[in-house]
């Protein structure tokens, strides 16, 4: 892992692989400690995989002054251009995906393919299940990692993939979000509304979205796929918000087939 300061503050890296780049963006909280080391190997089989973690997460640094998916994009961008990448495929998850949408949509020409995956162009857009909205009237900031799995997962998922589950917690305890930061980040996500501009996208997209998904339902996902001209939508059954571990190896085929 390296760091570089760009925008006003130093931004931890991780560059795997050889080939045309793929830059990753995780969800809202996390960083590059919660991709599955499965994962990464397999994007960075054909791939220059680049992966950051967002200012206020991991080991960048967290700025106390608020923010939003537009700085975190431009961070991308900077990064993008210190290692000298005129253009990439963009994958981003849950709030990476709104960053993702965000590069697509103000930086065109950097941006090759893009896949959407577990995300939505604005939460208001659609009516939040009755699940999330109780989430969404917790008062505490700070989630313990059982909250997060319970968001991403189905209790019988959790019982039925120990290993897995284990391995995912270890990895969110490494380098956690501190409250403020996550404060900005949640509303910075509540905030981002792309839903009038998703229709500049020029780059061939790709939405990945769970049947199950009580975070951002399917209806996100099929709104993307209206308004994005030529996109393509995959949902997958019994998968939640957390499809892209649970599915990964549909997933990886998926991607990996789109992105050639």
């Amino acid at each position: 892992m390296e760091k570089v300061f760009i925008n006003g503050v130093n931004i931890c890296y991780e560059s795997i692989g050889e080939g045309f780049p793929l830059i990753g963006l995780t969800g809202k909280d996390s960083n590059m400690d919660w991709w599955h080391p499965a994962i990464k190997t397999a994007l960075s089989e054909s791939n220059h995989l680049i992966m950051l973690d967002h200012r206020g997460t991991g080991r960048s640094d967290a700025p106390t002054e608020a923010y939003n998916i537009s700085d975190m994009a431009k961070d991308v961008i900077a990064l993008m251009n210190v290692l000298d990448i005129d253009k990439a495929h963009i994958l981003g998850q849950s709030m990476g995906g709104m960053i993702a949408q965000e590069l697509a949509i103000e930086f065109p020409n950097r941006v090759a393919k893009l896949v959407l995956c577990s995300t939505t162009c604005g939460v208001k857009r659609v009516i939040p299940s009755l699940r999330m909205v109780k989430w969404l009237m917790r008062k505490n900031a700070a989630f313990s990692p059982q909250d997060t799995l319970n968001m991403l997962y189905s209790q019988a998922y959790i019982q039925d993939n120990p290993a897995m589950i284990a391995s995912l917690v270890e990895r969110m305890q490494i380098a956690p979000s501190n409250p403020r930061s996550m404060e900005i980040h949640k509303h910075a996500s509540k905030s981002f509304d792309s839903y009038h501009r998703i229709g500049q996208i020029s780059a061939p997209t790709l939405i990945i979205h769970g049947e199950e998904d009580w975070v951002f339902s399917p209806k996100h996902a099929k709104i993307l796929n209206r308004r994005i001209p030529g996109s393509k939508l995959i949902l997958f059954p019994h998968a939640g918000h957390g499809i892209f571990s649970q599915e990964h190896h549909k997933v990886l085929k998926e991607i990996q087939h789109f992105i050639g």
